[in-house]
């Protein structure tokens, strides 16, 4: 396995921009990963698909991991397990080929299973924890599964933040081929019809609130366009702020503080930022 220094991160994340990774690797395998957890000492972090993620334009100074290689697929009796790098898409294809329901709502999420599962990514009123069954993870130094019951999920956020997800075990719904593919469709339609799904972005900035919708408060406030740089709050989706092509991090993150501060200062709520920042 190759340990790469330097590697532009840009690459690697939904927004494109960014710095680099100090050191960077893809394991080919599960015991190269947990290889590689257990010698590296320094700062450490583990990319899926990189849907959320931005690294500052300094740069990381220590190790990334990419899933991007752990991408199996397969049945464990009547569950679904998936390695943590499985992307969206990809399971997307699975579930229609076996005629699978209860993840027609991720379409066109571009997420891995392991961030998902940390994130507890979600969209159209469902979330990932509607599905998961159970879930491996690495840490001090071993594995361990863990049943949905061992695991704190909530909106957009679980107890599985600062462990290392391997392997992630989904209870799905059999259904028809057909079926499942005309939900997806539907779902990728609606996605594609009302978000800026063409640009460089990270998906929804703020978390949701009780009684609170950030992208409502962006548009009241004036802010749908607002930009910094080569960042925008999107003008198809004022949730999302997007890369016009030539943004930096900085520019993305002085976007984001401008809105935080704005609505705090003119509504008192204050935003809760979705974005893993790398730095």
């Amino acid at each position: 396995m190759k340990i790469l220094s330097n590697v532009p991160l840009k690459d690697k994340t939904t927004f494109k921009c960014g710095g680099t990774a100090k050191w960077y690797a893809e394991p080919a395998d599960f015991l190269e990963f947990a290889t590689l957890l257990k010698l590296h000492k320094g700062k450490l972090f583990v990319l899926g698909a990189g849907s959320k993620t931005i690294c500052i334009d300094k740069g990381f100074d220590g190790l990334v991991i990419s899933t991007q290689n752990l991408s199996k697929i397969c049945f464990d009796g009547d569950l679904v397990v998936c390695d943590a790098g499985v992307k969206f898409e990809n399971l997307q294809g699975f579930c229609i080929k076996n005629a699978l329901s209860g993840l027609e709502w991720s379409a066109g999420i571009p997420a891995s299973v392991g961030g998902a599962s940390v994130m507890n990514a979600g969209a159209f009123g469902h979330d990932f924890a509607e599905s998961v069954e159970k879930v491996e993870i690495f840490e001090n130094g071993k594995t361990s599964i863990l049943a949905k019951k061992d695991i704190s999920f909530s909106y957009r956020n679980s107890s599985l933040k600062n462990k290392v997800v391997f392997r992630v075990w989904l209870r799905l719904k059999k259904s028809s081929s057909q079926e499942v593919e005309e939900e997806f469709l539907k779902f990728a339609e609606q996605k594609q019809k009302n978000q800026p799904v063409c640009m460089g972005s990270a998906g929804s900035i703020f978390k949701r609130q009780e009684n609170v919708i950030p992208a409502k408060i962006i548009d009241k406030l004036g802010l749908k366009g607002a930009k910094i740089g080569g960042a925008e709050v999107s003008t198809h989706h004022s949730g999302f702020i997007v890369n016009t092509g030539s943004a930096t991090a900085n520019d993305v993150l002085s976007l984001v503080e401008l809105i935080r501060q704005t609505v705090h200062q003119k509504t008192g709520v204050v935003l809760e930022n979705e974005l893993i920042v790398l730095e």
